[in-house]
């Protein structure tokens, strides 16, 4: 049913679909990529009224369902490669780093690809080198990001991208949330919450202490959260099944196994986490410090001390919170408690650093959609200088970057 199915949307979006409603086009691979696009759809379809084709990779995902006429939503999947290489639009805006490094190549048109960035972190540690090398334009999260690519390209000889100062929208839609969750607290939670949400990869949280993690803190009276990253649930399904058999039916313990919400994010009172960028965004968002165990980085780019950056999620770590090796587990009660009573202390300083490092808050989706409005006016402009003769093409770099 679901080959069916992606064989009549393929059919409905090249066939049925006006070339209109497809000079924007989103890609999300699963429903929970949804929170990085959405203050930018909302501007485009209503600030612009803009119709975009907002095409999903998971079939239970939400958005097929909108009755949004400005939203025209396509389940494609196992055709990916296919409807990616013959995509017509004039701006295409994904969160899948390493375009036109694998199977997933470029359109054989000319289409502007934006990068909306689903993490705060940096780009060089935890990506792939050269992750970003056939994007034409990036939404970037704060100048770490802007001074990490333009020396990468320095250092490779890869062509200059237009880098938008936008921000981050998911650290806003966290921050707004929070602020409403905090105004109508009941008062003060007679246990704590504790929410593990690591990076995923090898020796990950889960993988290098997980069971005895959550033993230890359910143990301690903790009500305790588990938030495996989407690529830990796809990859390592065994350890996921081991934590909810050994603990599922303990009355304290949460699986969370969707991302798709910000729920546990606003409602826990510590986040565990290694060096993943749900630290920045738990912290940034919140105002909370975070306990960091430190277990071995994810390295996806052994040359990254190359471009002799200091990665964000590395360089904050000891001023958003406190990091503890796992031979230590039995120190984390005491720590957990020593963040909560510092909490206004380490709020001080979180703010401080989201000034420093996060550009425009509350401004990035406007941001974005001036961005890719004004790549639309660009697009035409060409198309009526070229048929008139002229094929010079005017910089844009970094217009709108403000």
């Amino acid at each position: 049913m679901k080959l069916l199915k992606e064989l009549l949307e393929f059919f409905r979006f090249f066939v049925n679909t006006p070339q209109e409603a497809k000079k924007i086009v989103v890609y999300s691979e699963h429903e929970g990529y949804y929170s990085y696009f959405e203050g930018l759809i909302e501007e485009l379809i209503g600030r612009y009224q803009q119709t975009i084709s907002y095409v999903t990779s998971d079939v239970d995902d939400p958005v097929l369902k909108t009755s949004d006429p400005r939203i025209k939503a396509f389940y494609i999947n196992h055709s990916l490669a296919f409807f990616m290489l013959f995509v017509r639009c004039e701006v295409f805006l994904m969160t899948l780093m390493e375009l036109n490094q694998y199977h997933i190549k470029r359109s054989i048109y000319p289409v502007h690809y934006v990068y909306v960035f689903h993490a705060m972190a940096s780009t060089h540690m935890m990506c792939k080198a050269g992750a970003y090398d056939y994007y034409d334009s990036l939404l970037c999260v704060g100048p770490h990001q802007i001074a990490e690519i333009r020396k990468y390209e320095e250092l490779y000889g890869v062509p200059r991208k237009q880098l938008i100062k936008a921000g981050y929208y998911r650290l806003e839609r966290i921050y707004s949330a929070y602020r409403k969750y905090v105004a109508n607290a009941p008062g003060v939670p007679q246990k704590l919450t504790i929410l593990i949400a690591p990076s995923w990869g090898p020796k990950n949280v889960l993988e290098s202490c997980g069971e005895s993690l959550v033993e230890l803190l359910l143990n301690n009276g903790y009500d305790v959260i588990v938030r495996p990253h989407p690529e830990t649930i796809r990859r390592s399904r065994q350890l996921i099944d081991a934590l909810a058999n050994r603990f599922g039916r303990h009355q304290n313990f949460t699986l969370e196994e969707s991302v798709a919400t910000d729920d546990s994010l606003i409602e826990s009172d510590i986040l565990i986490c290694d060096c993943s960028g749900v630290a920045l965004e738990y912290a940034f968002g919140t105002e909370r410090p975070v306990l960091f165990l430190d277990v071995p980085y994810k390295i996806q780019n052994k040359n990254y001390k190359e471009l002799n950056i200091e990665p964000l999620e590395l360089l904050v770590r000891s001023e958003i919170g406190i990091v503890v090796s796992p031979e230590r587990l039995e120190s984390i009660p005491e720590v957990i408690m020593k963040l909560i009573d510092k909490q206004m202390e380490y709020k001080k300083k979180i703010i401080q650093l989201r000034e420093k490092y996060v550009y425009n808050c509350g401004e990035s989706s406007r941001i974005g959609a001036e961005h890719v409005i004004g790549l639309l006016q660009s697009s035409h402009m060409h198309i009526e200088n070229s048929s008139a003769g002229d094929t010079g093409l005017v910089d844009q770099e970094e217009r709108k970057s403000s």
